[in-house]
């Protein structure tokens, strides 16, 4: 079992080649080297036998206690192995005074570095060795009142620093997993307003350019001012989104003044978009682009959500921007927003161009607004289709009906097919 220091390192010492964990037990190898050289010293320079074998039993225990110290740096086992051997040495050489400095050092690092089964196994070989010296040499027992309250002191110390630094590191660990949990939010937040932007940008830039198109090459006044009209019709209705959208994003939730009226939240902003008034408002559209639009829609759909309803109303204009983006003039088109079978169901779909390229149909089912229609419907636990369907190009978004609040509204029969022309 190699010792390992986290406990003892911040953020800061962590990042250090040298911890201060590590420093701490630097130092005291280097400590614990000088006076094992004192005692070297002394031997070698001892003339009387007696002090001699003394000396020369004394530095026998600190050499074995100065070998504990340096195994901490590669297997804790060992090092608690040698501080066994050494203690034993020391009892019976009678020399404590290098045990005095390292014994409680051990207790420390090793309460530090090691689970508290592990450490309190060692505090209790070192509580035996103790009372090994009042057995052995009673008239040592001096000694006792020195060690046990530096080994009672270096165990609590080094047990509530493990403790606080536990629990330091575990209010880290919630900090970054909260900072995580930001970020994905952000990137979400980022993601539903690169969403609206494109749905709102790309389908009124759309309606604009093609009505502007029209004008020029009509050669018809009338069809000129009807397309003008379409224009300004469509470059208001982008501009207010715009503000709506500017709105929610602005920090101090102050109103916007949209067409008279103040929108003050993002709720109310939402309210607009309803799914009904967007079936009759994108139909109306197509067929004033010159695509017959045939309808269907369920009046229970107004107890949906608000935020499932504006997200059924994205899904609507983005398929109908494509429409227009791609469809032929005349095409004949669908739009059917309905309740069936424990399912909410919205479907958009108009015919093939004649000449179609198919191999950008195909990339079209993996585009950034088929993406962001999928994304949508996900939120709602909900699917999204886009696909080629015996001539047709049909999008199908579905969401469980059991999101739908029928309270709050009135059960009614489905609104009869109608055809625009």
């Amino acid at each position: 079992m190699k010792l390992s220091l986290p406990f003892l390192s911040g953020p800061a010492e962590a990042a250090s080649s040298y911890p201060i964990g590590r420093k701490i037990l630097l130092v005291a190898s280097g400590i614990a080297v000088l006076l094992l050289g004192t005692d070297v010293l002394t031997f070698l320079g001892a003339t009387d036998p007696v002090v001699a074998q003394r000396a020369g039993l004394s530095v026998l225990v600190s050499a074995l206690f100065v070998a504990a110290l340096g195994l901490l740096w590669t297997r804790t086992t060992y090092a608690v192995i040698v501080s066994m051997i050494a203690m034993v040495a020391s009892v019976w050489a009678g020399q404590y005074l290098f045990a005095l400095f390292v014994v409680p050092f051990l207790v420390g690092m090793i309460t530090l570095a090691e689970d508290r089964k592990y450490s309190m196994r060692f505090f209790g070989v070192t509580v035996v060795w103790v009372g090994s010296i009042a057995v052995v040499r009673p008239l040592d027992i001096g000694f006792l009142a020195l060690i046990l309250p530096l080994l009672a002191l270096a165990y609590a110390i080094a047990y509530f620093s493990r403790k606080i630094q536990a629990q330091r590191e575990a209010d880290r660990a919630r900090m970054a997993e909260l900072r995580r949990k930001q970020q994905e939010a952000v990137e979400a937040e980022r993601k539903a307003i690169a969403r609206d932007l494109h749905d709102i940008v790309a389908h009124d830039i759309t309606v604009i350019s093609m009505q502007a198109k029209a004008a020029e090459f009509s050669g018809d006044p009338a069809v000129a001012q009807a397309a003008l009209k379409v224009i300004g019709a469509t470059s208001k209705e982008a501009l207010q989104d715009l503000r709506v959208m500017l709105n929610v994003l602005r920090s101090d939730g102050s109103a916007t003044r949209v067409d008279g009226s103040l929108v003050d939240s993002a709720g109310n902003a939402a309210s607009s978009l309803e799914i009904l008034i967007g079936v009759e408002i994108f139909a109306e559209r197509l067929v004033d682009l010159g695509h017959p639009t045939k309808t269907a829609a369920d009046p229970r759909l107004s107890g949906l959500p608000q935020s499932a309803q504006a997200a059924l109303y994205r899904i609507l204009q983005e398929s109908t921007t494509n429409i227009v983006k791609h469809a032929d003039r005349d095409s004949v088109c669908r739009i059917e927003a309905l309740i069936d079978d424990g399912r909410v169901w919205l479907e958009v779909a108009n015919k093939l161009p004649r000449n179609m390229d198919y191999e950008s149909l195909a990339r079209s089912e993996h585009s950034s607004g088929i993406v962001g229609m999928t994304d949508r419907m996900a939120a709602f636990g909900g699917t999204l289709t886009a696909r080629r369907q015996r001539g047709d190009w049909v999008v199908r978004a579905e969401l469980p009906a059991d999101i739908i609040d029928f309270e709050r509204t009135r059960l009614g029969e489905v609104t009869p097919n109608t055809e625009n022309s």
